[in-house]
């Protein structure tokens, strides 16, 4: 148990599994949307984004706190053993409570056509509270779950081919995706007792009782999460259809899977630095801390250019013909390609490791009240445009409020300001290439992005080698140095 593997291991395995969380859907998506059609699609979201807020319930917030709780602790098991019992009670107790509600509003008249495939979807939320994912990344036992993961990904993407085939087949497609979790979440429950015992006999309510405030806080952020993530969809399903709410899908979907491959590296290194701090090793926690931000904009940065300068490629490869009209919401979103990274950077890496829920807690209100208020009025004008830049003026917004109220915390060195700017002439390069093979109007637009992102990534990197941009071109010098090493 006390054995863990290095950062740049657990880097690469998360890198892998996330990497694989962009891939299959890479294949999926496009053939579901054209299959599904955008009603389809936009019935498919509707439904997962009304479950989600009671999976919110159901974890409670329950994820972070264990993980940088439990990780000052992951060196004792028999403490561990008891704290991740503590966890698993206190999450049978949410899990309750959010059936209850779902019961309620499943009975409602506006649902009367979505109600099966509701009762699908709602199975997630047993099947995430048995699962105890955050396990472990509490152990960092990144390799396993990444192997897990790919295999789940790879039954569920046959099994997709077999059972929709027609606009007739969301609860098929909702079946799926309910099997990758299920799957994934039970088997986590059976192999998990190669390092814990849970056992909830004899928890008392005052065993409990010092999780629920911080606990209670995180959950706060985790509903204004949801609010300010999800409000434009379901806003978008009331106020206008199922069509615009399938654009929107299109829309966001590449911009989901980037910002998810970006934050994790940093979601990585949370256990980590929550151990570096408990442990009063200062030094190591500033130095890791620095480091990530430095990684983080190193991949922002051409995240941005690409999003912007490829949005007709990407929707149309996604997604098809029938859903260009998605070009312009892509484009708005590109600010949230920084915006939501660096602000999950300073609320999980920042905040939580020093105990400042509260500080989350507040700029993710305030995230959550600004993201309603905008819905509602640009929507209504402007509907899936609107509901992409009410996302973005939230985003905004969290990051104004948490540097206000945080900034005494957020200690990042400024000596690497000149690394900033080699990493942003390195993606200039990239608009250059644009306009030259855009000329090249025979192309076929998969070919297109092919090259474009072949020679983009290739020009990019060895200008950041070229200008001795720091992370890169150590790493390249610790390869070369290897190379020659073996060679001798």
């Amino acid at each position: 148990m006390n054995k863990y593997k290095s950062i740049k291991y657990n880097f690469i395995m998360n890198f892998i599994r996330v990497l694989m969380t962009i891939v299959f859907p890479m294949i999926t998506f496009p053939y579901a949307s054209r299959v599904l059609t955008e009603y389809g699609l936009g019935k498919v979201t509707y439904v997962t984004t009304m479950v989600s807020y009671f999976q919110l319930i159901a974890a409670f917030g329950i994820s972070n706190y264990a993980i940088t709780e439990g990780a000052k602790i992951r060196n004792d098991r028999q403490k561990l053993n008891r704290f991740v019992s503590e966890m698993f009670y206190i999450n049978l107790f949410t899990m309750v409570i959010a059936y209850i509600g779902f019961i309620i509003i499943f009975f409602f008249p506006h649902f009367k056509t979505y109600r099966y495939l509701l009762l699908i979807s709602c199975t997630t939320i047993f099947f995430s509270t048995v699962g105890i994912e955050w396990l472990y990344e509490l152990i960092e036992e990144y390799q396993y779950i990444t192997i897990r993961s790919i295999i789940f990904q790879v039954v569920s993407l046959v099994l997709l081919f077999v059972f929709v085939k027609n606009s007739n087949d969301v609860a098929w497609y909702i079946g799926l995706t309910v099997f990758a979790t299920a799957g994934s979440n039970i088997l986590n429950f059976f192999h998990s007792k190669n390092y814990i015992k849970i056992s909830i006999k004899g928890i008392r309510y005052t065993d409990i009782k010092k999780h629920l405030k911080p606990m209670t806080y995180m959950f706060g952020v985790s509903v204004a999460s949801v609010i300010y993530l999800n409000s434009d969809i379901t806003m978008l399903g009331t106020m206008k259809n199922n069509r615009d709410v399938g654009i929107y899908t299109a829309a966001t979907k590449m911009n989901q899977v980037l910002c998810q491959l970006i934050k994790s590296i940093s979601t990585v290194v949370l256990a980590r630095l929550s151990f570096y701090k408990s442990n009063d090793k200062e030094d190591e926690y500033y130095n890791l801390l620095t480091n990530v931000f430095r990684f983080l904009i190193l991949l922002i940065i051409p995240a941005m250019f690409g999003m912007y300068l490829l949005a007709p490629q990407i929707i149309m490869l996604i997604s098809g013909e029938r859903y260009m009209d998605a070009v312009p919401t892509v484009r708005i979103l590109v600010l949230n390609l920084f915006l939501s990274p660096i602000n999950g950077f300073i609320a999980y890496q920042v905040f939580m490791p020093i105990k400042k829920e509260k500080i989350i807690f507040w700029a993710t209100c305030g995230g959550a009240v600004s993201n309603i208020i905008m819905n509602l009025f640009l929507i209504p004008y402007l509907s899936y445009n609107g509901a992409a830049m009410a996302t973005v003026i939230a985003e905004g917004i969290v990051m104004l409020i948490s540097v206000f109220l945080g900034k005494e915390y957020i200690k990042i060195e400024n000596n690497g300001a000149s690394e900033y700017v080699k990493m942003f002439i390195s993606a200039c390069p990239m608009v250059v290439f644009y306009v030259v093979l855009r000329k090249m109007v025979s192309m076929n637009f998969i070919i297109y992005t092919f090259i474009m992102v072949l020679c983009c990534s290739v020009t990019y990197f060895a200008l950041l080698i070229i200008l001795k941009e720091d992370i890169v071109y150590s790493e390249f010098v610790k390869i070369l140095k290897e190379k020659r090493r073996k060679l001798r």
